[in-house]
């Protein structure tokens, strides 16, 4: 499996001027999760909110976007069917 992935990320809230294409390391997953290899990913309005900033949800960064993605189930935990 790649140890690495790009993405589209931000390191702070803002406009687009803030999104970021960079080389991220491949999330490790825990007991009660799938890895998907994303094939094909978009931004969509809530990615374009959460870029701008919502009142009251404090956002982990850096934050990975696309929130619509389609791919291929890449590894499985040991609790997941």
């Amino acid at each position: 499996m790649k140890e690495m992935m790009k993405a589209i990320v931000s390191m702070e809230h803002g406009g687009i001027d803030k999104l970021c294409f960079e080389e991220m390391p491949v999330p490790k997953i825990s007991a009660d999760e799938v890895l998907v290899e994303v094939k094909a990913a978009a931004l969509n309005h809530l990615d374009l909110w959460v870029r701008g900033g919502l009142p009251g949800f404090k956002l982990q960064m850096p934050h990975i976007f696309g929130s619509d993605a389609a791919g291929v189930v890449a590894a499985v935990s040991d609790v997941v069917e």
